[in-house]
C-alpha cells in the first residue's frame, strides 16, 4: 500500500465539509500545500521497515478448505499443516486455531467475506509460543462474522452445527473450535477467544471444557478483537490436562502486550496432576442471579449435588450487579467494535504492537463488500455511528469507568468462597433456523451469554465443564475464580473429572 494519493482542491474542500467546516477562499492554496507536505512525509514513513525479526522458522502449507463429508459440522475452514521442527511439551499435539488467530502464510477470514483475501504474513505471540512447543497447527476454524455474535450461525460460512443435534447450531463465537474437538482422529485441542462467553458458550453446547483466562494472562497480540480492554484468548480441549496442557504454553507476558501487568507464572499442568480426590474445604458459591431455563437449571443443580458429594461446601449467595452488566457490557461491545473497525482493526486505547496489514485488508473489505456482514455488525456500525456523533464517545467512556465496580461485586462476592458456580447458558442450543426473524436471530445470539458476559469485563477467569445435561444436550457449568487463580479452576476441574466423567459422552 501507499500513501494517500494527492487530493485536488475540490477534494480538499469535500473532506472539510464532511467534518462540518469550510476551507476558506483565501485558505485554500495554502491548504493544498499543507496537504502536499504532510502526505510527502508520510511517503518516507511507508519506504522503512520495521524492525520485527518475523515468524519463527516452520513448515507452512496453508492446506485447502474442508468439505462436508470430511466435516459434518462445518467446523473447519481450512486444514493446513504448520509445524517447526522442535521438540516441546505440545510435540506430537494437533491444534485448531480460531479463524481470527494470525498463523504466517495461513490465510485469516475472521468468518467474514471482507477478510477473504487477507494472508497475515506474522505470527500471534501464542500461534508462536505454540510452534516453539512443539504443536502442528491443523485447522482454522469456524467462527460468527468477526466474532460479534454468540449464536454460531453468523459466519459468511454458514453456522456451525452441534455435535450431539445437528439441527442445532454449536454456539459462538468460537464455534469451530468448539465442535472440531469431536474430530479427535483429527484434532487434539484448540484455541478461542471470547469477548462475552464465546469460549465458554460453545464449549458449553458442544460439550467440552474452555477456559476464559484471566485478562492479561495470555497475550493478544496478533489476534483480531473487538476491544482491547476487554480480548480473551483461551484453551479448549476435551480433558483438564489437555486443558492445563495448552495454557501452560500460551500464558505468560510478552513485552508486545501492554495488557499484561505483573502476570505471575503458575504451574497448570502440576495443579491438574496434584488435584486432590474430593473437594473437602472447598467452597462453592452458588449465584442465585444466573438465570437459566428450567431445564438447564434442573441439570445445574444436579451438577451442584455432585460436587457437592465430593465434600464441597455449597453456599447461595447473591450478585444482584451480576444481572445489571448488560448496559456496561453493550456500551463496550458497540463503541468498542465500532472502534475497532473504523481504526483498521486496532482500536481504542492501544499502546502496543500495532497491526498495519490487517488494516491494509479490513478498509479496503468494509468499503467493498459491507453488504455481505452479518446483521449483528452491520446495527453495530450502524449504532456506533450514531453513538459517536451524539455523544462522542461519553457512553463509552462510562462504561470503562463502571467496570471496577462490577469487577468489586465479583471480589466481595469471591471473598468469602473459593469458587461462583452458574450455570454458562441460560439455554439449550438453538435451532440452526434460517427463517426467524432476523431481530430474532441477532437477539438471541446475545441473550444466550448473559452469564458469562461479565467476568469477560471484570477479568475473573471462568472455566466451563461439561458437567450436566438435559434432553440428551450438554449443559456447561461455569466456574469462577479470583484474578489469576485458573490453576485453581483446573485444580477443582480435574477432581470432578476424576470422580464423575463428562456427560453426555461425546461423538466421534
Amino acid at each position: 500500500m501507499t500513501v494517500p494519493r494527492r487530493p485536488d482542491l475540490d477534494e480538499l474542500k469535500r473532506l472539510a465539509g464532511e467534518h462540518g467546516f469550510a476551507i476558506r477562499p483565501d485558505e485554500e492554496a495554502q491548504y493544498a500545500i499543507l496537504a502536499d507536505a504532510i502526505l510527502g512525509i508520510l511517503d518516507g514513513l511507508e519506504a522503512q521497515e520495521a524492525a520485527d525479526p518475523g515468524p519463527v522458522e516452520a513448515t507452512r502449507d496453508p492446506g485447502r478448505p474442508a468439505d462436508r463429508e470430511e466435516d459434518p459440522l462445518n467446523a473447519i475452514v481450512r486444514w493446513c499443516s504448520v509445524s517447526a521442527d522442535v521438540e516441546g511439551p505440545l510435540s506430537g499435539r494437533r491444534v485448531a486455531m480460531k479463524d481470527s488467530i494470525a498463523i504466517a502464510g495461513v490465510p485469516m477470514t475472521c468468518g467474514s467475506r471482507v477478510l477473504r483475501d487477507f494472508v497475515p504474513t506474522i505470527d500471534a505471540v501464542v500461534t508462536d509460543r505454540l510452534l516453539r512447543a512443539g504443536a502442528e497447527l491443523v485447522a482454522i476454524t469456524n467462527m460468527d462474522d468477526l466474532a460479534f455474535s454468540g449464536g454460531g450461525d453468523s459466519s459468511f460460512y454458514g453456522p456451525t452445527l452441534n455435535p450431539f443435534d445437528p439441527t442445532r447450531t454449536a454456539a459462538g463465537s468460537s464455534s469451530g473450535s468448539a465442535a472440531a474437538l469431536h474430530y479427535a482422529d483429527r484434532v487434539d485441542m484448540s484455541l478461542g477467544c471470547d469477548q462475552g462467553g464465546s469460549i465458554r458458550a460453545p464449549a458449553a453446547w458442544c460439550g467440552v471444557l474452555g477456559l476464559k483466562p484471566t485478562h492479561g494472562l495470555v497475550p493478544y497480540t496478533g489476534i483480531a478483537g473487538i476491544d482491547q480492554t476487554y480480548d480473551h484468548c483461551g484453551p479448549m480441549a476435551r480433558t483438564v490436562a489437555d486443558t492445563a496442557a495448552l495454557l501452560q504454553v500460551i500464558a505468560g507476558a510478552d513485552p508486545s502486550d501492554p495488557r499484561q501487568h505483573d502476570v505471575p507464572e503458575r504451574d497448570y499442568v502440576g495443579a491438574v496432576e496434584r488435584a486432590p480426590d474430593d473437594l473437602s474445604g472447598v467452597r462453592v458459591g452458588v449465584v442465585e442471579e444466573a438465570g437459566a431455563e428450567p431445564d438447564v437449571a434442573k441439570a445445574f443443580e444436579g451438577a451442584v449435588e455432585r460436587l457437592s458429594a465430593l465434600g464441597a461446601s455449597i453456599e447461595r449467595i447473591s450478585l444482584p450487579e451480576h444481572t445489571q452488566a448488560g448496559g456496561l457490557a453493550f456500551a463496550s461491545f458497540v463503541e468498542g467494535m465500532f472502534d475497532l473497525m473504523t481504526s483498521g482493526g486496532n482500536g481504542y486505547a492501544w499502546k502496543g504492537r500495532y497491526w498495519p496489514e490487517l488494516a491494509d485488508a479490513l478498509g479496503p473489505g468494509l468499503r467493498d463488500y459491507a453488504d455481505d456482514l452479518s446483521a449483528q455488525v452491520k446495527l453495530t456500525l450502524v449504532l456506533g455511528t450514531l453513538l459517536r456523533r451524539e455523544r462522542f464517545g461519553a457512553l463509552y467512556a462510562k462504561a470503562q469507568n463502571l467496570r471496577p465496580w462490577l469487577t468489586a461485586s465479583y471480589d466481595r462476592a469471591l471473598a468469602g468462597v473459593d469458587v461462583l458456580a452458574m450455570p454458562t447458558t441460560p439455554g439449550l442450543p438453538h435451532e440452526v433456523a434460517p427463517d426467524l426473524p432476523l431481530a430474532d436471530r441477532v437477539l438471541r445470539g446475545w441473550a444466550m451469554l448473559s452469564n458469562t458476559t461479565p467476568t469477560d469485563m471484570t477479568g475473573h477467569p471462568a472455566l466451563t465443564i461439561p458437567a450436566a445435561a438435559a434432553s440428551g444436550l450438554p449443559v456447561g457449568v461455569m466456574l469462577v475464580g479470583p484474578r489469576w487463580a485458573d490453576d485453581r479452576l483446573l485444580a477443582l476441574a480435574a477432581t470432578y473429572e476424576r470422580r464423575h466423567g463428562w456427560t453426555p459422552a461425546r461423538s466421534g
